[in-house]
């Protein structure tokens, strides 16, 4: 195959409103913004790529992702797209943390390479399994009675699965929980997620509450940062422990393992700065014995459908929380990528190369910046 370099990458913005806010321990969502990334090569070949920043989760804004990319992208301008990893390693000796605006550009990579070699993405990550995959739907917290009304009409649907917001004061996240299941069924699992909303013996007092209620799991009881009250929630917890906003990175994945602060962890693109240190987490938490879940923020399809590649490839990702994108509005790309069936993810098109993404809406971007190899 004949050389070629990324010779240019152009950044735009995506907003778009939620049609219902979301709200959970850590705050309320009524608007977002994206940052998108197109990489086209000499070669004319492209790849999509986009950033979702959470001030509150990534301690990131769409400002704080723009000027990250102003030193990631020539970092990855006139080089040879297929040397993911070697791109991957120089974006981190370029600029600490910053991790959306490196999964912006590691996504958009992993697009581009297989649109060169005509692989889908799922195939070139370890191809585990080429059907899609099963995931849950979130349900945002609000009043307990809404709740259960929106669990029904999810179950109605064809959910499985349905994972609770909470982070409150613990009998008001009980009374929660409780709507739910009682709406639900008891046939439909239940996982609850409590941002880093609660304190350890508030944590404690829920979960021993809602004992009898058969909650699968709690993601995140307590803040980000108490790796020893996680690992003391997950000694008296009646309920298995899932790390989320605690990992955000390999080293972060073996400090929890190491803490036996965790059952389970969460992966996400926007923590892990991309694909390539997502697989290394799943790696780490594959050798201790720990089984991951893939979750996301509230983002457009195309970071979505890299993620549901991802699930489709690691085998260690047995929990999916991919109602990612589902809103009419995030949905950028219309051709193409991934859609929800009853409660599964599935690829469009399985065999399509890269993500398998058809048309992108343009007219939904706002021009920000264009990045060319000539001006690096």
């Amino acid at each position: 195959m004949a050389r070629m370099l990324v010779a240019e990458a152009e950044v735009f913005r995506f907003r778009f409103r939620l049609s219902k806010p979301f709200r959970i321990a850590l705050g309320q969502t009524d608007e977002v913004e994206e940052i998108i990334v197109r990489l086209r090569t000499d070669g004319g070949h492209e790849g999509w790529g986009e950033a979702s920043p959470s001030e509150r989760i990534l301690g990131s804004t769409a400002e704080t992702t723009l000027a990250a990319l102003e030193v990631l992208v020539p970092a990855v301008l006139g080089q040879d797209p297929r040397r993911i990893g070697f791109l991957v390693s120089r974006m981190d000796l370029a600029i600490s943390g910053l991790a959306a605006a490196k999964a912006a550009l590691d996504i958009a990579l992993h697009d581009l390479v297989g649109r060169i070699t005509g692989e889908p993405v799922w195939r070139m990550l370890g191809g585990h399994r080429p059907e899609g995959v099963d995931t849950d739907f979130t349900v945002g917290m609000d009043e307990p009675m809404t709740m259960a009304s929106e669990a029904k009409q999810l179950v109605g649907r064809g959910f499985r699965t349905i994972k609770v917001k909470v982070g409150e004061e613990p009998p008001v996240d009980v009374e929660r929980v409780r709507a739910v299941r009682e709406a639900a069924g008891h046939d439909i699992a239940i996982r609850i997620d409590a941002n880093q909303g609660w304190t350890g013996p508030q944590a404690i007092a829920a979960l021993r509450a809602m004992a009898g209620l058969d909650v699968q799991l709690v993601e995140q009881p307590v803040t980000a940062d108490d790796m020893e009250g996680l690992a003391w929630v997950r000694g008296h917890s009646p309920v298995p422990v899932m790390a989320d906003e605690a990992v955000h990175s390999p080293s972060d994945a073996l400090r929890v393992i190491r803490a036996g602060a965790a059952d389970y962890v969460n992966i996400k693109l926007m923590k892990a700065g991309g694909l390539r240190r997502s697989q290394e987490i799943a790696a780490i938490c594959r050798a201790a014995g720990i089984r991951n879940m893939i979750g996301g923020m509230v983002e457009s399809n195309i970071s979505a459908t890299a993620a549901i590649h991802f699930a489709m490839a690691e085998e260690n990702v047995v929990f999916r929380d991919l109602d990612l994108a589902e809103r009419p509005e995030s949905r950028l790309v219309i051709e193409g990528a991934s859609e929800l069936r009853g409660d599964n993810q599935v690829l469009v098109d399985p065999d399509a190369p890269g993500f398998g993404f058809g048309r992108v809406r343009d007219e939904w971007l706002e021009p920000v910046k264009t990045y060319r190899m000539d001006d690096n």
